[in-house]
């Protein structure tokens, strides 16, 4: 070792060099004991060394010298030799030129001013984008294909109108004044209705109306579903209807609340005692409604829809015996000979109609038809009476005391109910459908004309129907004075289909005879709660539909171009008739089984003919229910299961 030591310190001879006259040569030594026969691979900056030209006991390295440790030969880790890439098929290029598109020519590079070729890239040739763009050329190489699939994501969205007076009220002279006549007649054909879109996830840019009365029209019309809304009947679009009508509803209350305040009540109370009420300064709805009926049109129509959209016959009574309060104080009620521009709004409101002697203001006027009006009024007083009736037939009934007073009262009712049946069969009826609403309000007295059949046939069942079926309770649950299945028998009420829909009990009690008190058989009453019942349905489907087009059609319009959806009426208040009128139709459809069954095959002409009245007199009711369920909830979908339930057993 000290030999190679003093070698190795020892200049070697012969003529000085330049540097780097011969390249660098990388030699690993390590200390291990190795092959020293293993190839060797020079660094890629050395030119390699033959293993036959390399001394090793010239070359060693001054490491193992100061270590004192023999030196032997170390590979190199930097790797082996590199694997050679396999070159791609010549197909994959040819498919690569056939989906690119065609080489765009070269773009001329003439014309070129002398400062344009101070810029970086000057002068040279531009090339065609696609062959500029690698992501392009690598996606269709290397990445594997993928499926697109379709998002089908819906947003509810709901009608609205924003603040726009306007639009407001033109839509409410398409969509609700046929069937609530509270403003005043139009003075030209609606336009046509043009709503806004309100989505459930838009934050900004939307404005109320401010008005009590705008907010209460709006509240109804968002109940209407939107003619963009793909998907209406999901669940999500009826909450996002009934939340945002639900909002327009608390800020209407709101609006009427506010207008009613006095400043000086939270500053000094004694002040806001002496004075007297304070005119309100603000801009009209109506040009020929005073603002201070607004209040009481908005009650008004908050009544409706706490009854027909939200089912809350406690808030119902509690708005419209408001705007009754309201509507005194102002002596509405009584006549008043003067005639000004707000004569015709003073008489609208629909609210005390059925008074008597304490009403004495002139009805409203129609020019289409005088004795509309009137003729409502009347079949409004005679269901009040028939209801009452049958309130106090079941008092007596219960209590066991005399009934002569109740037969008598129904002797008189009947006598009362006839002739203005028989005179309401032969008013005219040709209408159209779909009429627009116009100044002469010929769709209004077309509706008012229903409306009024339907209420006297209505009431006329509710005299003779204990006497026709015994008050047979026929409904899964209790809905105007009609009696309701007891628990037990709704939760089995599908098992129990003997001859026909109805439990054994009915048919037991169906062919007893009423006591011979009663003033009417039991023949004479089930025939003329027949007749009442499909006048009752044919009136439904005579009932016009809103026309949002504000062009004479004969059909129905749907709500949208894609919709499926027949535009619906709004503003419901005989849904205790439509159940007066399925409650009939399915106890004589139950007799007709029990008498007639299918099975016997030798049913008559006759009787094939009055089973096809009774099914389509039911389908009506259910279409005007469904039609009315497009837009009310409380009125549609429950009233609609009640009906439909026992119908499915019988049909």
């Amino acid at each position: 070792m000290a030999e190679a030591a003093e070698a190795l310190s020892r200049p070697f001879p012969g003529p000085p060099r330049k540097k780097f006259a011969v390249p660098p040569v990388k030699i690993a030594f390590g200390h291990q004991e190795r092959d020293v026969t293993a190839s060797i691979r020079a660094p890629v900056y050395a030119f390699p060394i033959p293993l036959w030209r390399l001394n090793l006991s010239t070359y060693i390295t001054h490491s193992c010298v100061t270590k004192d440790r023999e030196c032997v030969y170390k590979p190199s880790r930097r790797g082996g030799p590199r694997i050679r890439k396999k070159s791609r098929p010549l197909s994959d290029y040819q498919d690569l030129a056939t989906a690119l598109p065609p080489k765009a020519e070269e773009i001329p590079q003439h014309g070129l001013m002398v400062e344009d070729y101070i810029g970086p890239g000057a002068g040279l040739k531009a090339l065609a984008d696609v062959f500029q763009d690698s992501d392009t050329i690598y996606d269709h190489l290397f990445q594997s294909p993928v499926h697109d699939v379709p998002l089908n994501i819906h947003v509810p969205v709901a009608r609205t109108y924003g603040n726009d007076d306007r639009a407001i009220l033109n839509a409410y002279y398409i969509w609700i004044h046929p069937y609530f006549p509270i403003l005043p007649p139009p003075e030209q054909v609606p336009v046509p209705d043009q709503p806004l879109v309100l989505g459930e996830n838009q934050n900004d840019g939307f404005q109320e109306p401010l008005s009590a009365v705008a907010l209460a029209i709006s509240a109804i019309l968002a109940l209407i579903p939107c003619p963009l809304d793909s998907n209406p009947s999901g669940e999500e679009s009826i909450r996002w209807r009934r939340t945002y009508s639900q909002f327009l509803a608390k800020a209407s209350l709101e609006s009427i609340e506010n207008e009613n305040e006095r400043p000086e009540s939270s500053i000094d109370p004694s002040k806001a005692l002496d004075d007297s009420d304070e005119e309100m300064f603000r801009e009209k709805f109506h040009p020929r409604v005073p603002l201070e009926l607004e209040s009481i049109i908005a009650l008004d129509l908050l009544s409706v829809y706490e009854y027909a959209q939200r089912g809350n016959l406690k808030k119902m009574r509690a708005r419209a015996g408001a705007a009754l309060v309201s509507a005194m104080s102002l002596f509405l009620h009584t006549r008043n000979d003067v005639e000004d521009e707000y004569s015709e709004a003073r008489r609208r409101p629909p609210t005390f109609e059925v008074f008597g002697s304490s009403y004495t203001a002139r009805y409203p006027t129609i020019l289409a038809d005088p004795e509309a009006w009137p003729t409502f009024v009347r079949s409004q007083q005679a269901i009040l009476a028939a209801t009452q009736f049958v309130i106090d037939f079941n008092k007596v009934r219960k209590a066991g005391t005399d009934m002569s007073r109740i037969y008598n009262r129904m002797q008189e009712l009947e006598r009362l109910l006839e002739p203005l049946i028989v005179q309401s069969e032969s008013w005219s009826s040709n209408y159209s459908l779909v009429q627009p609403v116009d100044p002469s309000e010929a769709v209004l007295a077309n509706a008012l004309r229903c409306m009024s059949r339907i209420k006297l046939n209505s009431a006329r069942i509710k005299v003779h129907r204990y006497c026709a079926f015994f008050d047979i309770a026929v409904f899964t649950s209790k809905h105007c004075d009609l009696a309701s299945l007891p628990k037990t028998e709704v939760d089995s009420f599908e098992p129990q289909r003997l001859q026909s829909c109805f439990p054994r009990q009915m048919h037991t009690a169906i062919h007893n005879q009423p006591p011979p008190e009663f003033p009417f058989s039991r023949h004479e009453s089930s025939r003329i709660c027949l007749k009442s019942a499909l006048n009752i349905a044919a009136n439904f489907d005579a009932m016009p539909y809103p026309n949002p087009t504000g062009q004479f059609c004969d059909t129905p319009i749907y709500l949208g171009h894609r919709s499926t959806f027949i535009t619906p009426r709004t503003m419901p208040s005989f849904a205790c008739c439509a159940m007066q009128c399925s409650y009939a139709l399915l106890m004589v459809k139950d007799r007709t089984e029990s008498i007639y069954p299918r099975s016997s095959g030798n049913n008559s002409i006759l009787v094939d003919n009055l089973r096809d009245r009774l099914q389509q007199g039911l389908l009506s009711v259910l279409a005007t229910l469904e039609n009315y369920a497009t837009a009310f909830e409380a009125l549609g979908d429950q009233i609609r299961d009640k009906v439909d339930l026992p119908f499915d057993f019988c049909a």
